[in-house]
């Protein structure tokens, strides 16, 4: 069973669902609207944002290492300074 949802859309994006309607790609409106949320709702599933977080910081970057040692180095620099005022 399926729950009616209302939404308000722009003009634009209810004339690209027209067309692929009108091309085939879908049997109508709702069909591709409950697809797209579909898809949305697996992207952003709490599962698959750890999975994201993931495979984002699973490796090391040499980059942002070296980012974070000079940013360091910076913090205790300006640190030591403020005392000798």
């Amino acid at each position: 069973m399926s729950t009616p949802v209302s939404a308000r859309l722009e003009e634009e994006v209810v004339a690209a669902l027209d067309r692929a309607v009108a091309a085939g790609l879908a049997a109508n409106r709702a069909a591709v609207i409950a697809q797209a949320v579909g898809e949305w709702l697996v992207r952003h599933s709490e599962a698959e944002i750890v999975a994201s977080y993931r495979r984002r910081y699973s490796a090391p970057e040499p980059e942002h290492d070296d980012l974070i040692e000079r940013l360091a180095a910076f913090s205790v620099a300006a640190c030591l300074a403020e005392r000798e005022r």
